[in-house]
This record gives C-alpha cells, sequence and structure tokens, in this order.
C-alpha cells in the first residue's frame, strides 16, 4: 500500500512538472503573440495613414486636372470658387449679425 502511494506521488509529481513546463511554453507563447499583435497593429495604422494620403493625392490631382484642363477652364473656375468664397463670407457676416 505504502509503495503504491509513493508511486502515485512520483506520477503525480511528474505530471505537475509537465504541467508546469506547459504553462510556462504557452505564457511565452502568449507574449510573443502579443507582441506580434501590437506590431501588425502598428503596421496597420501606418498603411491607413499612407492609404488616406494617397487618396487625397488622387483626389487632389483629379480635381488639379479637371481645373487646369485647358487655360479657360481654369480662369472660369477661379472666378467661380472666387464668388462661392465671397458668398460664403457674405453668409458669416449675415450670421454675426
Amino acid at each position: 500500500m505504502a509503495q503504491s502511494l509513493l508511486s502515485v506521488l512520483e506520477r503525480l509529481e511528474a505530471r505537475q512538472e509537465e504541467l508546469r513546463a506547459e504553462m510556462e511554453s504557452l505564457r511565452k507563447r502568449n507574449r510573443e503573440l502579443e507582441e506580434e499583435n501590437a506590431d501588425l497593429r502598428r503596421k496597420e495604422a501606418e498603411a491607413l495613414e499612407i492609404r488616406d494620403k494617397a487618396l487625397l493625392d488622387a483626389e487632389y490631382l483629379s480635381v488639379s486636372y479637371r481645373l487646369a484642363e485647358n487655360p479657360d477652364t481654369l480662369v472660369e473656375t477661379r472666378r467661380i470658387i472666387a464668388g462661392l468664397i465671397r458668398n460664403i463670407d457674405r453668409c458669416i457676416e449675415m450670421l454675426k449679425e
């Protein structure tokens, strides 16, 4: 009986050591995955910034091309924009009063 209790205790201790080693391995893997996740989130944020800048540049170029398609169009467009700005300024003044 005493021999069987000792063997059971030895098996339990061995299993406990295996579980400790596995838990340490899992903790290490978890830390690695958390670091990788943080790195991927940082890269995603950078990629989104680059994408947003590229979209803004594309929109700017598209509008610039439409405005400067020919010199007459450019002059007329500038006149229209100036008129719109004057109207907005008048509206702001009216709102202030």
